[in-house]
């Protein structure tokens, strides 16, 4: 399991009848930072679970730092942890508990000075914790998992419950800290546009699954080369057209337009033919883009496949 931080490979998780987990394989490259994307109940919360050492899989086998995580104070002084819904003492003191942290993992108080200024919180030392805002707690919790210099940080949910803004800010936050602690990152969302602006790879999970994983530009290339977007006001009605064509696989509609994948060299047939059948539903055509795609376009692109859809 040499040459990742994190390998996990078939890892089955039930509860009672609720499958969890279905054989799902995760590789974290050290220096990366992955973003772990899928839908509520994916099954991510489970898998982090497990790679922290937390949980037990039923079956499969996990390790992190080439050990398994169970029962090893050893890979856990490794870790930093930002849950998604922290609790800490709100009665006490912003620096004050931080320091107590120190005190705990053995290293200077001074460490606690240091990650609060990191992530901007600098003017809060006096605060009690009840008193910080939703982006405040949640930059606290990244502080709080700092405090021991960890070369991994899991963080669930991160910017759950927080506005645009604040989630935009807390991921740059995310990637100044990976670049100025040399942090690796495991990052678990369901929220999509914004983390393709600092992640360098992704897991895509659904149903407790990993259907596919890697590098991102590789994904986009891989799940988009032959999938056209074409950008309409009747999606509806020029799919129903575009679905009996010949070259053409699969099909996907939205409010927003249609995505659709064609066999091997058929792009300019699709190009060509796109405006002529756009005409018998008197649809207006706004562009049509090939290989384009944000991230929650990739996640549909990808989920899709395993329901038989475009992939």
């Amino acid at each position: 399991m040499s040459g990742f931080l994190v390998q996990a490979e078939g890892l089955s998780k039930h509860y009672g009848r609720v499958v969890a987990l279905n054989q799902l394989d995760l590789q974290v490259s050290e220096g990366s930072i992955m973003g772990l994307i899928g839908p509520n109940g994916a099954g991510k919360t489970t898998a982090i679970k497990i790679i922290l050492g937390l949980l037990r899989p039923d079956s499969g086998k996990v390790e992190v730092f080439s050990e398994a995580p169970w029962d090893n104070p050893e890979i856990r002084t490794l870790i930093g942890v930002v849950h998604e819904k922290a609790y800490f003492p709100s009665h006490q003191k912003v620096l004050d508990y931080l320091q107590r942290v120190c005190r705990i993992f053995g290293v200077p108080e001074s460490r606690a000075h240091e990650v609060l200024r990191s992530v901007g919180l600098q003017d809060a030392y006096d605060r009690p914790i009840r008193a910080l805002s939703a982006g405040m707690l949640q930059k606290f919790g990244i502080a709080h998992a700092l405090i021991h210099r960890p070369r991994f940080v899991v963080a669930d949910e991160m910017t759950a419950n927080l506005d645009p803004q604040a989630r935009s800010n807390l991921l740059d936050l995310v990637a100044t800290l990976h670049k100025e602690e040399e942090v690796t990152f495991l990052l678990s969302s369901h929220i999509l546009p914004e983390l393709s602006r600092i992640c360098d790879s992704v897991a895509i999970i659904s149903q407790g699954k990993v259907l596919a994983a890697g590098n991102l530009v590789e994904l986009y290339d891989k799940f988009t080369a032959r999938v056209l977007r074409i950008s309409t006001d009747k999606p509806e009605a020029l799919a129903q057209l575009i679905r009996d064509l010949s070259y053409v696989q699969a099909v996907e509609a939205d409010s927003r337009g249609i995505s659709v994948k064609v066999v091997e060299g058929a792009e300019e047939k699709l190009y060509a033919d796109a405006p002529s059948l756009a005409k018998k539903v008197d649809a207006k055509i706004l562009g049509i883009e090939t290989g384009s795609a944000s991230l929650d376009e990739l996640y549909r692109l990808v989920v899709t496949k395993s329901g038989g859809g475009i992939a």
